[in-house]
């Protein structure tokens, strides 16, 4: 008799030790609740930092678009030159053109009149790129060409 009492002592506290541990063993659902709410209060605090992100990314990327621009005018007034004060005039333009965006970028070419004009000197001619709907300045350039004075 001693040893089936020994035997069921022992098997008494093995069912109590295992029934210890799985109590405590598992993740409950409020854990799993108060979890979900810590992460959603950290992503929240995140959302700002990411849309100012997103609009500082679309900044730049119409200042890229815009810088662009301007250099092509700029090495178009270069390439195509002018004899003389008459037909430097004919630098004189206006673009447009939509950005990916959809931001209209406006980009005027401007020379000094003729009256101000002299054949055989240096004029400068300037670029602007403004925003078209706030006109807000993105780039402008200045550069200078030389007109061939007429014999």
């Amino acid at each position: 008799m001693t040893m089936e009492r020994n035997r069921s002592r022992r098997d008494d506290a093995r069912a109590s030790r295992l029934s210890d541990t799985s109590t405590d063993a598992g993740i409950g659902l409020i854990e799993i609740i108060i979890s979900m709410f810590l992460i959603s209060l950290l992503a929240i605090a995140f959302i700002p930092v990411i849309v100012s992100a997103l609009r500082a990314s679309e900044l730049n990327s119409s200042a890229a678009t815009a810088t662009r621009l301007v250099s092509q005018a700029v090495d178009a007034a270069r390439s195509r030159g002018a004899a003389d004060c008459a037909a430097a005039q004919l630098l004189n333009a206006v673009t447009e053109e939509v950005d990916a965006q959809g931001v209209t970028i406006r980009v005027t070419t401007t020379v000094p009149p003729v009256g101000t004009c002299v054949d055989g000197s240096a004029m400068t001619v300037t670029v602007v790129a403004v925003d078209d709907a706030d006109d807000s300045l993105l780039a402008d350039a200045r550069t200078q060409i030389l007109l061939v004075s007429t014999p």
